[in-house]
């Protein structure tokens, strides 16, 4: 019941199908939460607008922006007509001064490697190493959140998978090197 109440505190927006809610670049006003319809995220790579994900209900979207004050990495637009519930800078900080020490830690590390993992798609061509290296990031995020984690045994059996990650990263980064230089790139 409190969820409910809760709830009608935010404003909704109805979008229409091919309407454009923000783009890439812009200044992070608000996040949204998808309630109906589907949103496409799409980023532009080599002056072409790629769809890079879709959106389905109960999914927020914009909140990155939002909460770290820089640009929007990506364009939001209404792949069908849709609900959207308006989460404000002010709200979202609140939830997460609410929030215990591991998920404001997780959430810091999400931001970060997500907005690493952006910057592979600037540069298409090494975009394969890109992702590598991104993974990497990631592993090492793991392992951080593994060791904020104090379950017993846990950390004991996640730390060698983990290095495996790392591991076939470094083996698949050699890979993709060599035979970029064998096609001379």
């Amino acid at each position: 019941m409190a969820e409910n109440k809760e709830e009608k505190q935010y404003e909704r927006r109805r979008v229409n199908k091919g309407r454009r809610i923000f783009n890439e670049g812009e200044a992070g006003d608000f996040a949204y939460i998808v309630e109906t319809g589907e949103i496409g995220i799409y980023k532009k790579i080599e002056g072409t607008e790629v769809e890079i994900t879709t959106l389905n209900p109960g999914e927020i979207f914009g909140e990155i922006a939002v909460l770290d004050g820089r640009e929007r990495m990506a364009s939001a637009i209404a792949l069908q007509d849709s609900s959207l519930i308006i989460v404000s800078p002010e709200t979202l900080e609140e939830r997460i001064a609410k929030s215990d020490k591991f998920v404001k830690t997780l959430l810091s590390i999400f931001m970060t490697n997500l907005r690493d993992t952006h910057k592979t798609y600037k540069h298409p061509r090494f975009n394969f190493e890109g992702h590598i290296k991104s993974i990497e990031r990631h592993a090492h995020s793991m392992r951080d959140l593994v060791q904020l984690t104090h379950i017993e045994g846990f950390v004991e059996e996640a730390s060698p998978v983990i290095k495996n990650i790392r591991d076939n990263c470094d083996e698949l980064y050699k890979l993709s090197k060599k035979y970029r230089e064998k096609l001379g790139s």
